[in-house]
């Protein structure tokens, strides 16, 4: 869709993604720069939007995702968990 080629591991870490966020409210993705981190999370939002259109009302899961980035030292610890 976005001129991504599907990549058997890159796939592999949208699903793992998708399985974290079912069991936990927040999560950080780290790792180095050009790792991958922005787009799993882009793909990841993006399916269950376009799952969400063309599969109204089948899962509750598939959701309008929106995601928000912050730069953990603009915040206080306290403030980031």
């Amino acid at each position: 869709r976005n001129n991504q080629q599907v990549i058997d591991r890159a796939t592999i870490k949208v699903i793992e993604l998708y399985q974290t966020f079912n069991v936990r409210f927040g999560v950080m993705l780290v790792g180095p720069t050009g790792g991958g981190k922005t787009t799993c999370y882009n793909t990841l939002q993006q399916a269950l939007i376009d799952l969400k259109m063309t599969r109204p009302g089948k899962n509750p899961n598939f959701q309008d995702v929106q995601t928000y980035v912050f730069n953990p030292k603009c915040i206080s610890m306290g403030e980031l968990y």
